[in-house]
């Protein structure tokens, strides 16, 4: 059943991503719901493996329809959901949520920047103003429609487990 649940999520993903925000254009900035949906599982998965395996799906999938170059996207986002994966525990402090959001919204930043950058062996404050934060605001605003919505749908039943053990 999770297995369904994960192929479910990443076909509405993508379908919504393709169909519908991919022709959204607020500020030249175009939000990226596959990165939403990455950071929010990222966050919330227990195990390294799955993880990885949803992030790099969905990294793949992102490089060939995002219409920029397919290995630097692909490289990019299953890398920073490693490196995600590795930090997400601190601060232990602040919610799963939170930290989704703050992880949404630098990673969105980054690989704007970094994207640019490689593409153009230069960057200008534009990049940053016009395209980078506008893209990572639009990305966090993903993560909190998608966050609960996933919690309640996938990753509700792991904590009652939990919880019996």
């Amino acid at each position: 059943m999770r297995r369904f649940k994960i192929f479910l999520w990443i076909f509405i993903v993508f379908l919504l991503q393709t169909v519908v925000v991919s022709h959204i254009h607020i500020f030249g900035a175009v939000p990226s719901l596959v990165i939403s949906y990455m950071m929010c599982v990222v966050i919330m998965e227990n195990e390294f493996r799955n993880a990885v395996i949803i992030s790099s799906v969905c990294a793949a999938a992102m490089g060939a329809l995002s219409g920029r170059e397919f290995v630097i996207m692909t490289l990019a986002y299953v890398y920073s959901s490693i490196c995600v994966f590795r930090l997400r525990k601190k601060p232990a402090y602040i919610s799963n949520f939170q930290k989704s959001v703050i992880w949404t919204f630098v990673v969105s930043a980054v690989i704007e920047i970094l994207y640019f950058t490689i593409m153009n062996w230069s960057i200008n404050l534009n990049v940053l103003l016009y395209d980078a934060l506008p893209t990572a605001v639009l990305n966090i605003l993903g993560t909190i429609i998608i966050y609960p919505v996933l919690k309640r749908t996938m990753y509700r039943e792991e904590k009652k487990k939990l919880l019996i053990v």
